[in-house]
């Protein structure tokens, strides 16, 4: 019987002189990627909740606006965005689609300040 702690484990099979016999580990954390551009986040650790439970606030993810969500060149576009539409510019409906919900949450945060 398998003990408890282990059932919530991968499994694959490992082939032995006596058979197949299944040997069991834990997944690792996959990479975080941009939303917008697909690229690695840059300050973002990839470990188990474990491993990243130990570890403080600031090795956790990046102190700026969207640190550990957008990559450099995404926040910096969000921001351009944001101040056309501030500037009257450009209206919120105009912004580019995959920008206009992290520029509406950066208005709602300064409305709130």
């Amino acid at each position: 019987m398998v003990a408890p702690w282990q059932r919530r484990l991968k499994k694959k099979f490992k082939k032995s002189a006596s058979g197949s016999k299944p040997e069991r580990y834990s997944e690792k954390k996959s990479i975080t990627k941009c939303p917008i551009t697909g690229k690695k986040l840059s300050g973002v650790p990839n470990t188990t909740k474990a491993g990243l439970s130990k570890k403080s606030k600031t090795e956790k993810r990046p102190s700026v606006p969207f640190g550990g969500v957008l990559s450099g060149k995404a926040r910096q576009e969000v921001f351009i965005e944001l101040g056309k539409v501030v500037a009257g510019i450009k209206e919120i409906n105009d912004v580019d689609f995959k920008y206009r919900g992290y520029v509406k949450q950066v208005l709602n945060r300064a409305k709130q300040n």
